[in-house]
């Protein structure tokens, strides 16, 4: 999943305009748990008003820098990578499994990175990461200039950054809920959703333009300044501890983060609204948020595009999500959100297949736009849902699982992958539209309780 979506993130569920004069904030670094002994425990935010503003509140506008900055510097990675592994190699597969690799990872860390979460303060955990993938996209620089005869460093690279956005996502969504009272909650995903998907779509389209002038090292330098921008804005977030554990919460285990992870994921495949947004998650993400790995592959050779041209793309693919995350946020709160979670799942995979037809490159823009706006505003319902359906002290630890459930995705990177070399890239892509198609029609079945939700 291109993932980066990401990775809420649902923004309209809730009441969207109007009212919050600001958020009385202690100067304590971000924690999930009261176990961690230099936090003190913190009164909680005081209520919002009926039509709550998340922008109003300093702290929430810090967190949401900080994360907007993070989605920059993966784009832009994404993006980068991406093309030179094609160009590099010619190889449609090679191209899906440098996206592969950098999920794979998360079947490992996403629960331990989850538990860390809800353990130790977020903002520090986010700047750690953030310095982190500085450096390796400065290594992945490195090694283009250097120009080396293998493309192993590459993967390898990629793949500890993959490990690093396990991390990412639920210390940065944790405080983004963390910033706001709870009735705020659902405005605040949507408007940090809003930021980074605005953020992806000139990203995208200015990384293009840059590989196409300046070269690969240069893009990969500017994704590099993002991650390091995103370390400092983390110095400015100052966040109160989580009250209560609230009905239900698995309660972390002393020192045990490895026990933290595994009792966790237990908790979470035990509600069963959690586990079937979290397979469902996994499925759409294998056949459907696979797109991104051959999206190289149709830009050049169905499209006859350059980087410039899949810059493009992507930047559709980015305003489309944009859009799908704003119209859920008109929505305002609304009741059967289970029902409109399935209706997306299944529009997802009906643009996919049209985008896969598609060979005309003002079509296929309009369609990747179509793609974009399920993508998002899935990922939008999907963690709305999972935040709203765990106790309060496991909010971490319910993303890391979303993350380790998307994890298997890289399955259907190779699939794909493999597939286009064999078929072609738009046979390949087409029927990979039609299982996320099907994949709605199942749930919407099988769950009746979903509908309901």
């Amino acid at each position: 999943m291109t993932v980066e979506r990401l990775i809420v993130r649902p923004p309209g569920v809730g009441s969207i305009s109007c009212g919050v004069t600001g958020v009385t904030s202690t100067p304590v670094e971000t924690s999930s748990q009261s176990l961690t002994p230099e936090i003190p425990a913190q009164a909680a935010p005081p209520a919002a008003t009926r039509n709550p503003r998340p922008w109003k509140v300093q702290q929430f506008r810090r967190v949401w820098t900080a994360t907007v900055l993070m989605s920059l510097g993966n784009w832009t990675e994404r993006l980068v990578v991406g093309y030179f592994v094609l160009d590099a190699t010619d190889s449609v597969f090679l191209t899906a499994a440098s996206f592969a690799v950098r999920q794979s990872p998360a079947l490992l860390s996403a629960p331990i990175a989850g538990a860390v979460a809800d353990r130790w303060p977020r903002a520090r955990v986010l700047r750690l990461t953030a310095l982190y993938k500085t450096a390796i996209l400065a290594g992945l620089g490195a090694i283009v200039l250097a120009d080396l005869p293998v493309l192993w460093p590459v993967f390898a690279l990629t793949a500890l950054s993959g490990v690093g956005q396990s991390f990412e996502l639920p210390s940065g969504m944790g405080m983004v809920t963390d910033s706001v009272p709870r009735n705020m909650r659902m405005n605040a995903v949507a408007v940090q959703s809003t930021g980074a998907r605005t953020v992806g779509a000139f990203g995208a389209l200015t990384g293009g333009l840059v590989i196409d002038g300046f070269g690969v090292p240069v893009a990969l330098s500017i994704g590099a300044g993002a991650f390091l921008l995103a370390a400092l804005a983390t110095l400015f977030i100052r966040l109160p501890a989580t009250q209560t554990p609230g009905a239900g919460a698995v309660p972390l285990k002393g020192l045990n983060v490895i026990g933290d992870a595994i009792s966790g994921l237990r908790a979470l495949f035990g509600i069963p609204a959690v586990r079937v947004l979290l397979i469902a998650a996994l499925a759409v993400e294998m056949f459907g948020f696979a797109f991104g790995a051959v999206l190289p592959a149709v830009s050049r050779d169905v499209l006859g595009q350059s980087g410039a041209g899949l810059g493009a793309l992507q930047m559709m693919a980015s305003f489309g999500g944009l859009a799908g995350v704003l119209i859920i946020a008109g929505l305002g709160d609304f009741e059967r959100k289970g029902m409109l979670l399935i209706a997306i799942n299944i529009m997802f995979g009906a643009f996919l297949i049209g985008f896969a037809a598609s060979g005309l490159f003002p079509l296929s823009l309009a369609l990747i736009a179509g793609v974009g706006m399920m993508a998002g505003g899935y990922d939008t319902m999907q963690w709305t849902l999972l935040q709203h359906n765990v106790p309060e002290n496991m909010r971490g630890r319910a993303m890391g699982g979303w993350v380790f459930a998307v994890g298997f995705g890289w399955m259907g990177h190779l699939g794909l992958g493999a597939l286009a070399e064999q078929s072609g890239v738009q046979w390949a892509l087409g029927g990979a539209g039609l299982l996320v198609l099907l994949t709605g029609v199942l749930v919407w079945r099988a769950s009746p309780g979903l509908r309901r939700a």
